[in-house]
């Protein structure tokens, strides 16, 4: 049986976290603080994570069935994206009603982004790939799973490659991604920020395969290495410094590599039981946060119409919550990502393993 990299798996239930406070815009609350006003570029770690344990599953096997990859990727990804993009439908039609009693948000039902002619692309994951379609339309997270989906085809037919010329492939095709970004490229830069990130992440594991079993070092030693790292990637997110991203795609490698070993204090702290469960639910989480967070702030717009009480207001041409005091606010704050954990714990119960288990036994037959 694979060995499972369990604090990768709670550093990726953190970073989905982050990445909901980032979504988040409660005025004066600390989603607010310029390091969750950055998390963004969490999705580059997803990246480098993915790229990283992709390789350790399946690049050292022989004969990779193609039909059995693509379904267990498929049946992993598919169904939550489907039901959440049905979940973003239904909320545009909630949106029609509601203008017919003079209820606005921010854009008008089935327009713009959630226009209908983005439903099929994001139904075939194809959002991100196709330059004349929004990739950010209807369940925004999801445009890096449309990258992910397909970047995942790429790499296994890579695989069909020799292992020292598939390197070198997986080499320049990151190099020449992060050369693109670093130029400031016009082309796609979702498919530059997914490519770059995950064959860097590809080639952080090969490093590691390597020289796992040679690296003796004190548990103090991985200590002061893990504690570095985690110090180094606040500072950076929360910093204005230029090529932020791209250097981020670097450290975050150095990251996985690191904390890969579980060897340090930090790890076997990240092996307690309240993150590995962040790490379970993390898929979950990325994907039904966007929907909560509208169905919340459509409640507060309701509310202020119904009572006549301001609790919305623009600022940089985001719309953001404010209770008119700074405890309420970071109690909404707290609230919403309970409810966002909950939903997440049922949505990977009753859909995301549901749909695994179908895997498999389109497999097994």
């Amino acid at each position: 049986m694979k060995h499972r990299f369990y604090v990768l798996d709670s550093f990726r239930g953190i970073a989905a976290i982050c990445i909901i406070l980032y979504h988040m815009n409660y005025a004066g609350s600390i989603t607010e603080l310029s390091f969750f006003k950055s998390s963004a570029v969490f999705v580059e770690f997803f990246f480098v994570l993915s790229g990283f344990v992709l390789t350790h599953t399946y690049a050292f096997k022989k004969n990779i069935n193609f039909k059995d990859f693509v379904v267990s990727r498929t049946f992993r990804l598919l169904p939550l994206h489907i039901v959440m993009l049905f979940v973003l439908i239904i909320i545009e039609v909630g949106k029609l009603a509601a203008y017919q009693y003079g209820i606005t948000f921010t854009s008008p039902p089935f327009t713009g982004q959630n226009d209908v002619a983005e439903i099929i692309p994001n139904l075939l994951l194809l959002q991100s790939w196709l330059p004349f379609f929004d990739h950010n339309s209807f369940n925004s997270p999801s445009w890096s799973i449309s990258i992910e989906y397909y970047m995942y085809m790429i790499f296994y037919f890579s695989l069909i490659i020799k292992n020292s010329a598939r390197y070198i492939l997986w080499f320049l095709i990151s190099f020449s991604m992060f050369s693109l970004i670093f130029m400031g490229a016009e082309i796609t830069a979702e498919i530059l920020r997914g490519l770059s990130c995950f064959f860097a992440g590809a080639l952080t594991y090969v490093l590691y395969k390597n020289i796992h079993h040679k690296f003796k070092a004190t548990k103090i030693y991985f200590t002061v290495l893990e504690t570095i790292l985690i110090v180094s990637v606040v500072g950076l997110v929360s910093s204005s410094i230029e090529h932020k991203s791209l250097t981020l795609s670097l450290v975050f490698c150095l990251q996985v590599f690191v904390f890969a070993f579980e060897k340090g204090a930090l790890s076997q702290l990240l092996r307690q039981q309240l993150f590995l469960h962040a790490g379970k639910l993390s898929y979950s989480i990325y994907m039904v946060h966007y929907a909560i967070l509208f169905c919340a702030i459509a409640i507060v717009i309701i509310a202020q119409k119904l009572f006549g009480i301001k609790m919305t207001m623009f600022i940089d041409g985001a719309r953001y919550i404010d209770f008119g005091n700074l405890f309420y606010n970071n109690l909404a704050v707290l609230f919403l990502m309970g409810v966002i954990i909950y939903v997440s714990g049922l949505t990977n119960k009753f859909i995301e393993q549901k749909g695994q288990e179908l895997g498999r036994k389109i497999i097994s037959k």
